[in-house]
């Protein structure tokens, strides 16, 4: 970096953004910011005893995501703040990004809280990225006992930052940013405030079982449940020839990386015979629901092998209600779908934003026949005799059970 910025200085090249560009960056690489600050949002309004057993989970799924990465770093509880120190920032910086829990982080400098000292080193860092043509503003935020308060800090940071750079103060949609967080005898200054996935720490909020088919829906709705907290356990059919199976790997891939501190357990089964079963011994308009009821029976089963308190699906609000309500009908444990309110558009651009393209491709099911949108219950419930769902059941659960043991 340094070597390209004395090449555009050599060649008398002017170009102000470019310039503060390659400066910032330059910056961020050599500053001396060996501490990370982190900053959640919804523990902060638990009670106690909550707050602090959220913490320590928390805590626990950074270091587990450090570790992960062979990232050296050395975590420590503040109140209200959890803070990292290593010097390996832009490594932990990448887990940070996908640890649920954490709202925002920033990479600083940690500083004795005096006055002089803080502002001291405020000017500092606001000489190393502010230039004369770029306007600035200081943030003090204190907690804690002392002989000056917010105001002052910033009133002397930016006197001491205008006589070093001739840059202008703007409070309100300013340039460059240089800021404090004083706690009691430590300060901690930064410029940049990381944006994390928010959330609850994950693990906060038991196991749920996922429905999981690597598409664009089922990983979305997982992602949304780990978010609120939730380990997830996936169960994947495989579907043969009905459909295509080339996301699975993938986006199981993608959910590991949010998974800090919970591991993710993937049972899979074969599908593809169920679904011939049902598709040649029921009539039409009977397949998908049929289908849906015997999957949710399996699911039950496997969640009370597992100690899951719901079910999710992936499903959003494209079929009819009394189809759902026949569906949830063949099984007691709760089945939450976190899409329910989203349309195709809106989670094809969710899933993009957290995973890349790489799941948009489709997977329909080439057996779906929804050609009855009422669905009639004792003709519904005579089928299900006839082509023995229990035995399908117990079927599914023993190919788990040997996927599992040979881990395959």
């Amino acid at each position: 970096m340094r070597s390209t910025l004395n090449s555009l200085q050599n060649l008398k090249i002017k170009i102000p953004s470019l310039w503060s560009l390659l400066a910032a960056l330059e910056s961020r690489d050599f500053m001396n910011f060996n501490w990370i600050l982190i900053r959640y949002g919804e523990i902060s309004l638990k009670s106690d005893y909550v707050r602090r057993s959220f913490e320590d989970r928390l805590i626990n799924n950074i270091r587990k995501g450090l570790e992960t990465r062979g990232i050296n770093g050395k975590v420590e509880r503040g109140y209200g703040r959890i803070f990292i120190r290593t010097e390996q920032t832009k490594e932990a910086i990448e887990v940070l990004k996908r640890t649920f829990g954490i709202v925002s982080f920033s990479p600083c400098k940690k500083i004795e809280a005096s006055l002089q000292e803080i502002t001291d080193n405020l000017a500092e860092l606001g000489k190393e990225n502010i230039e004369e043509d770029q306007s600035f503003a200081v943030r003090a935020r204190r907690t804690g006992n002392h002989d000056f308060s917010s105001k002052d800090v910033e009133e002397e940071a930016g006197r001491n930052i205008i006589e070093d750079t001739g840059a202008e103060v703007d409070l309100d949609n300013p340039d460059e940013r240089v800021m404090a967080d004083i706690r009691q005898g430590q300060c901690y200054i930064f410029r940049e405030k990381i944006d994390g996935p928010g959330g609850l720490p994950l693990g906060t909020q038991g196991n749920v079982l996922s429905l999981f088919r690597g598409n664009c829906s089922s990983f979305l709705a997982t992602w949304m449940m780990m978010k609120r907290g939730c380990s997830v356990t996936l169960i994947h059919g495989k579907m043969g020839p009905y459909a295509e199976e080339e996301n699975i790997e993938k986006a199981l891939e993608e959910l590991k990386k949010w998974s800090h501190g919970s591991p993710i357990e993937l049972l899979e089964f074969n599908h593809g015979d169920k679904i011939f079963n049902i598709s040649e011994s029921s009539e039409k308009g009977y397949v998908c629901t049929l289908c849906k009821r015997y999957l949710y029976k399996l699911a039950s089963r496997i969640s009370e092998r597992k100690g899951c308190k719901a079910i999710i699906t992936g499903d959003h609000l494209y079929e009819d209600m009394d189809m759902m309500k026949f569906e949830d009908s063949a099984v007691e444990i709760p089945i939450i779908r976190p899409l329910v309110g989203m349309d195709e558009s809106k989670i094809r651009s969710k899933c993009e934003d957290i995973a890349g393209k790489s799941l948009l491709k489709g997977d329909k099911c080439e057996a779906k026949d929804r050609g009855n949108s009422k669905v009639n219950k004792e003709k519904l419930e005579e089928i299900e005799s006839r082509i023995n769902i229990k035995s399908m059941v117990e079927e599914g659960i023993e190919e788990m059970a040997e996927n599992e043991e040979t881990g395959s």
